[in-house]
Order: C-alpha cells, then sequence, then structure tokens
C-alpha cells in the first residue's frame, strides 16, 4: 500500500513537472497573439524596440518609405502582394513567393506583425488578409491610423533603413480565407453565408458600369469601404461596424464573402470582419472575374 502511494506521488510529482516546464511556452504563445487586427498607435510606440515585433510599412513607391517612416519599419512594396497576371488584377502569388518575401522582411514564426500605410487602406488591409491566409492572423495587426496617426501624436520618423536578417516563416495556410466562383456561386442564398459586395453604390448598382456585365452578385448585400472608416484613417468603433454588418443583414454567428472590383477594396471589408468577431473569407477574383464569366448569375441595373 505504501509502495502504491510513493508510485502515485511520483506520478502526480511528475506531472506537475511537465505541466510546469510547459506553461511558458504556452504563455509566450499566447503573448505572441493579438487581442485585436487593430492596433493603437500606443501600443506600437510602447513595442517598438520589442525583439519580435516586425514593423512593414506599406507603399507604392521607395520614395514613400525613404521620406519618412516609423523608425525599424521595413519596405514592403503593394505589388509584391497583390500582382497582376494575363487574366486578373491583384491576385494572390503562391505559398512559396509569400514565405520567401515575408522572410526577407525577418518574419519569422514568432514575429508579431505590424502593418501600416499613411492611414488604414484596402492595400495595408490586403497584406493583413495575405498573412491571415498564411496562418499568421492571429499574430499580424493594422496599425489604426497609420502613419498619420503616429505623427499626429508626435512620434518620430526615420530615413534610416535598417538592416534586416532573414527570418524563418513556417506557413500554414488557412484555404478558407481566399473563396473561388465556384464557392460563391454555390453558396448564394445559403443560411449561415452573407456575400458582401465592398464597392462603392454606383457599381454596386452597375450604373457606374464595372466590369463586361455591371451590377452585383446576386444576392449580395452593400457595405461600401468608404463607410469603414473615419475622415481620420482610423477605423471605426466596433459598434459602429457592427451595426453596418447588422444593417446588411449579417448575423454574429455568419460567416462573410467579401468581394470589390479585383479584391482590394473587399480586403478592407475582411479586416473589419475580423474586427469584430465575423468569420470572412475573400473571393479574391472578384467582380473582374464574376461579370467576365457567362455562367455566374447578377443582378445589374434597374432599367429606367
Amino acid at each position: 500500500m505504501v509502495r502504491f502511494r510513493r508510485r502515485a506521488l511520483a506520478r502526480a510529482m511528475t506531472s506537475l513537472t511537465v505541466t510546469a516546464m510547459a506553461t511558458p511556452a504556452v504563455v509566450r504563445a499566447q503573448a505572441d497573439r493579438f487581442d485585436s487586427p487593430i492596433v493603437s498607435v500606443q501600443w506600437l510606440a510602447d513595442h517598438l524596440n520589442d525583439p519580435n515585433v516586425v514593423v512593414l510599412q506599406l507603399a507604392s513607391t521607395r520614395r514613400d518609405y525613404t521620406s519618412g517612416h516609423i523608425p525599424g519599419a521595413r519596405f514592403l512594396w503593394f505589388n509584391d502582394v497583390a500582382p497582376s497576371n494575363p487574366d486578373l488584377n491583384t491576385e494572390l502569388p503562391s505559398v512559396a513567393r509569400l514565405d520567401s518575401l515575408f522572410e526577407s522582411l525577418g518574419v519569422s514564426d514568432n514575429s508579431r506583425i505590424v502593418v501600416y500605410g499613411q492611414t488604414i487602406t484596402p492595400i495595408v488591409a490586403r497584406v493583413f488578409m495575405t498573412l491571415d491566409y498564411l496562418g499568421a492572423g492571429d499574430r499580424a495587426a493594422v496599425l489604426d491610423g497609420g502613419l498619420a496617426a503616429w505623427k499626429a501624436d508626435g512620434h518620430p520618423v526615420s530615413t534610416e533603413t535598417p538592416k534586416v536578417a532573414r527570418g524563418k516563416f513556417t506557413p500554414h495556410v488557412h484555404s478558407d480565407v481566399v473563396v473561388n466562383a465556384e464557392f460563391v456561386k454555390a453558396n448564394i442564398d445559403k443560411p449561415g453565408i452573407r456575400i458582401l459586395d465592398a464597392r462603392t453604390p454606383n457599381f454596386y448598382s452597375g450604373e457606374g458600369g464595372g466590369g463586361p456585365r455591371p451590377g452585383h452578385v446576386q444576392s449580395a448585400q452593400n457595405i461600401p469601404f468608404t463607410t469603414l472608416t473615419d475622415s481620420t484613417g482610423k477605423m471605426k468603433d466596433r459598434a459602429a461596424i457592427s451595426g453596418l454588418f447588422a444593417a446588411a443583414g449579417v448575423q454574429p454567428t455568419d460567416r462573410v464573402v467579401t468581394y470589390c472590383h479585383v479584391g482590394q477594396q473587399a480586403s478592407l471589408l475582411f479586416l473589419a470582419a475580423k474586427y469584430v468577431g465575423i468569420k470572412p473569407s475573400l473571393y479574391d477574383g472578384s467582380f473582374e472575374d464574376w461579370s467576365s464569366r457567362d455562367d455566374t448569375p447578377i443582378v445589374g441595373p434597374v432599367k429606367k
């Protein structure tokens, strides 16, 4: 009986030791995650020198970056994450190409990645969507208000290009982040899935043109990307964003599929959905793909 109790005690002590050894790793893993896909200027100022924080400035030209950026930020060219191909504009590159790109920017498996532009824009949100697709969405965030907010709060900028050691990044592809036309067709009017058009109302109605067959995807509701941010280029608060989704008939448990012209504006709506806890997917081909096909239902302009 005594021997049995000793063995039981030894097993219990071993279990406690293993748990104690595992706890720091679990804590670190949790600490690497963001609570929100939007982070404040103050958060970044407080964590700018953390060794695992990687800051990326998305810009159309290197001149935009070298003229003044957040200290330590690395330059990310938009065309590297959303290049055009002979068939469609701004399509997602291959996983291998994206892996190499982010590693060249110093991104590793333990990195917390903050992306910014001049303000919160669709192309900045596109980078977040790409990282989410690669399985790093919980370790990535967009800087609320971007460089404009950073400067407005009195924080310094730099013209120096930092030296960056290549990272070690392991993609874990979330294939449900990006969908195609076949998925959209199969889920028109399907309960639990809402299709959302991020274009401005004139393109949604078809009166502004847009593609060989203007109009919108059958059953799609319109949440224009221009309604998601305020006059300073910051994301509107959660209550306001949630109200926009509710007005479009989206329930909190729904999955939404966002689209626009070519997948940029829809990326901002994708980000907004993540911000309020709604599961999003992006139709990357968007209306450029949908309207060029002859097997996709479109609600066109109302004839007067």
